[in-house]
């Protein structure tokens, strides 16, 4: 029940916790953009109100600008003060200027549209505004505004606007100033003001300030470090957001640029003004979704209750059915000849099915029962495939079985020991005789091509035996000293115990494998089978070097089988060489070398490798992948049946080693790679840790 109800629990909880988390998040994003909104929406007004003051700027300034032209433009460089003095106070400006005066090219004041008693001659030269013209550079042809200043005359704070004077033969001759007043710039800024943060202020290009309306008004501050201000200047114009340098106040707005005058004017809204604009939207939507979010809650709870409810409902009735099916599937299991299926418990083994095998299911019932058995699967989590030789005295099987635990799924199951396990065992003894068969068969196969070299290798000492043989007999008859005979007689055994040593070599390697594995020197299967082979590969005048490792650990192992695998790899090396002799025509001293070691990489320790390599020109890449498949051979007809590699893959497989195949500088290189046998004192430390 557990383990059908815990998914539908797991995504009832998801929904539940995306349920009452997307409205806020839907929330938070539509008020995030809702402020970004009303930020836009602040940087657009302060845009639109900077360019509309702006125009207005220049509409103030356009007529002083065109007074001051027309100065310029009349002047005459020989009239006399009193004479220019009339000429400026016939003059209209406009109301906020405060006068207009004239200075001579030196910056002495010498006419004002104001009474002028005692200011005659007074020297501006030190003033900001006139510095650009008294330069001595060329002369500016441009209006020039400049910093705000107090005046001599009006002792108010005007904006100097003034350009420069040109005599008859156009060579600079004094500066026409117009005095702007600043209030008048400032009143008309404080009227615009909307909200007490609101900022607006005009800005020279040289970041003097010239009028500023905020909370405190003020004029020429130097704003020419601020980011925003330098920004503005780079581009035209530009979005203003910073906190100001006068106040400290942190701001949102716009920075228009005058495309005709050396200005600026800036507008912005205080961030806490805008912020305070999505406040009201933010208490709104925050109250929605957090309705919306327990509305959706209680349906979805709703919803996920009548789903358990549901599930809870039918869980038995598929309980029921899923362990019918599995009984089912288990009793037509049990039925095939050769197969047993146990359910295993605390409590003992028992059959699965109706029908029994009469050999097979006893000895699996006794094996299940042992301790063996117990400590092999204590903790298994997953499957496990194990091949078993089970006895009872009478029978003898090879069996192959899957131990699978069981998931307990019920509650109500009670608890045992250790889990639950079912058992599939197959009786193999049938194939494993067939097995032993081909194997058998192998053997004696390579007996048959190995036969002229035994018999050269019997014949040698028996040779041997013949001469010694007859120098005795020739001795005795000349009554030569006993020592001679004596000499004779024993070259005589020597020959006999090699020749003995052969044949029972030669019988153990033709007679049936052990069931069992046994422990064994890898080497030691090595010169067992060049004991066989070796005389054949003298007679092929075919070199076989063999390089052992020295402490080598054992290998748990047929033999005989091993043997049987290092003669076929061998063969194959010796026909390759030959093959290579008779493709180039040419007799290549043949080299076999056969090294054993422990192998090298991951887990190492654990493994035995056995290489055996020629050269003898090595494996097509295009028949490499089929090398080891049944019947497969690259020998010519009559020279090879195709099974010496298959046998010898499937053998050292059945020793839970791999053999593959690769091509060296000069031929094929087989390897062999069998678990290490661990030394008995280490064996024991692990079963007494486990």
């Amino acid at each position: 029940m557990r383990g059908l109800l815990d998914p539908v629990n797991v995504m009832l909880g998801s929904l539940v916790f995306l349920v009452g988390v997307i409205p806020f998040v839907a929330a938070l994003v539509l008020y995030q953009l809702h402020s970004r909104a009303e930020r836009d929406k602040a940087e657009a007004s302060a845009q639109r109100t900077a360019t509309l003051l702006m125009r207005s700027f220049e509409q103030a300034i356009a007529p002083i600008d065109t007074l001051l032209l027309g100065l310029a433009n009349s002047y005459d460089a020989s009239a006399t003060p009193v004479q220019l003095h009339e000429m400026l106070r016939g003059l209209n400006p406009p109301p906020a200027v405060l006068q207009v005066s004239i200075t001579d090219k030196a910056g002495a004041l010498i006419a004002s549209s104001l009474p002028m008693a005692g200011m005659e001659r007074k020297d501006l030269s030190g003033r900001d505004y006139m510095r650009p013209h008294l330069g001595g550079g060329p002369v500016h042809a441009d209006l020039m505004i400049g910093k705000p200043v107090l005046g001599l005359l009006s002792k108010k704070w005007g904006i100097p606007l003034s350009r420069s004077l040109v005599d008859a033969s156009g060579q600079f001759s004094g500066v026409a100033v117009a005095s702007y007043a600043i209030s008048d710039f400032i009143d008309f800024y404080k009227q615009l003001r909307t909200e007490d943060g609101m900022l607006i202020a005009l800005v020279g290009r040289d970041g003097i300030v010239r009028a500023r309306a905020a909370q405190d008004t003020s004029f020429g501050d130097d704003v020419s470090r601020s980011p925003a201000f330098q920004a503005a200047l780079a581009h035209g114009g530009a979005t203003y957001e910073g906190v100001g340098i006068v106040d400290g106040i942190a701001r949102v707005g716009y920075t228009v640029a005058s495309r005709k005058y050396p200005i600026l004017v800036t507008v912005a809204y205080s961030a806490a003004y805008v912020q305070q604009q999505s406040n009201e939207f933010r208490a709104g939507i925050w109250s929605t979704a957090l309705g919306l979010s327990v509305a959706l809650l209680i349906v979805v709870l709703l919803g996920g209750r009548y789903l358990n409810l549901q599930k809870q409902l039918k869980a038995k009735e598929v309980q029921a059915l899923a362990r019918q099916r599995e009984a089912n599937v288990l009793d037509a299991i049990s039925r095939v000849p050769g197969v047993a299926v146990m359910h295993v418990t605390a409590a003992g083994a028992s059959e699965v099915g109706t029908a029994a095998d009469p050999t097979l299911s006893p000895l699996l019932r006794r094996y299940l029962a042992g301790d063996r058995f117990r400590t092999l699967v204590r903790g298994l989590r997953e499957p496990q495939l194990r091949d078993e030789h089970l006895s009872d005295g009478a029978s003898e099987l090879e069996v192959e079985m899957v131990v699978a635990p069981v998931q307990r799924i019920a509650r109500e199951s009670p608890p045992g020991e250790g889990p639950d396990m079912v058992v599939f065992a197959v009786d193999r003894t049938q194939r494993r005789m067939e097995e032993n068969k081909l194997y058998q068969m192998s053997k004696l196969a390579s007996l048959g091509e190995v036969a002229t070299g035994l018999a050269h290798e019997i014949n040698q000492p028996l040779g041997v035996i013949r001469l010694a043989a007859a120098n005795a007999l020739t001795g005795m008859r000349m009554g030569l000293p006993e020592g001679h005979l004596a000499s004779k007689l024993d070259r005589i055994m020597q020959q006999t115990a090699r020749m003995s040593r052969i044949i029972d070599h030669m019988r153990i390697f033709g007679r049936v494998s052990e069931e069992q594995f046994q422990p064994s020197r890898p080497s030691d299967a090595v010169d067992g089978a060049l004991q066989v082979v070796g005389a054949h590969f003298r007679l092929d005048e075919i070199e076989v070097e063999t390089v052992f490792e020295a402490d080598l650990p054992e290998v748990l192992c047929r033999q005989d089988q091993l043997e049987q695998v290092i003669i076929n790899l061998l063969q194959n090396a010796r026909d390759a060489i030959n093959e290579r002799r008779a493709r180039t025509g040419e007799h290549v001293a043949g080299h076999i070398v056969v090294r054993v070691e422990q192998a090298d990489g991951p887990g190492a320790p654990d493994a035995v490798m056995i290489e055996v390599a020629d050269n003898g020109g090595g494996i097509p890449d295009k028949v490499a992948e089929r090398i080891f498949q049944p019947f497969f051979t690259t020998k010519p007809p009559g020279k090879g049946t195709g099974l010496g590699l298959s046998v010898s893959f499937g053998i050292v497989r059945d020793h839970g080693g791999s053999l593959s195949v690769r091509n060296g500088p000069e031929g094929a290189i087989f390897t062999i790679r069998l678990p290490a046998r661990a030394p008995v004192a280490e064996a024991q430390a692990r079963a007494a840790s486990g």
